[in-house]
């Protein structure tokens, strides 16, 4: 959208629900606080999203498209080696789990109670572990993976090692800053899944 275009109604929805969630960190977010923040009716949300799973699923995509994850799965998938990819890997979360987690966070417990959002963050999900089985992939070719260690395993924890949960539990939990858990946690993963060298 360029600068002098007015947002369409969908967008300010989901940059009110933003708004929102960033501001009141762990509450809960109804659709009348979404209209209100909006400055729209009640209607006109339900008029764009069926309902809150709807919304949620809508707002985590679009996090990601503000903040350039097409562009920033390309530098991974694009590095030139395995071990660049992985280093890549990490510093994308780092990079973008910061302006991710405020919207996590108001839909983890929507995604307890409903199954299509639970369903919407998996398909998400599986589709990080597909990425991370594609570096297990190329460090096997590249002669760089571990012995011993299956592609199905290196992917596991190439996924889990770079899970948002667990840059929570360093970064947000234990207050690292991005520096350090990016340096810490790519030296864990190139330790864990290649060979030296």
């Amino acid at each position: 959208m360029s600068s002098n275009q007015k947002p369409t109604t969908r967008d300010r929805i989901l940059q009110a629900t933003l708004d929102f969630v960033e501001a009141h960190p762990g509450r809960e977010v109804s659709m009348g606080a979404v209209a209100k923040a909006a400055g729209l009716s009640r209607q006109a949300v339900y008029l764009t999203f069926a309902d809150k799973a709807d919304l949620f699923i809508a707002l985590v995509r679009y996090v990601d498209d503000r903040r350039g994850l097409p562009a920033e799965i390309a530098k991974v998938t694009g590095a030139p080696t395995g071990l660049s990819a992985l280093d890549e890997m990490v510093s994308l979360q780092a990079r973008m789990n910061p302006a991710l987690y405020p919207a996590v966070i108001a839909l983890e417990a929507l995604r307890r109670t409903d199954p299509a959002v639970e369903q919407g963050w998996r398909d998400r999900l599986d589709n990080r572990l597909r990425g991370c089985a594609a570096i297990a992939e190329r460090l096997q070719t590249e002669g760089r993976l571990k012995d011993g260690l299956s592609l199905a395993e290196a992917a596991d924890l190439i996924w889990t090692l770079t899970s948002l949960r667990q840059w929570e539990d360093l970064v947000v939990l234990r207050g690292w800053s991005a520096a350090q858990y990016e340096a810490a946690v790519a030296a864990l993963l190139r330790a864990a899944v290649t060979i030296p060298g």
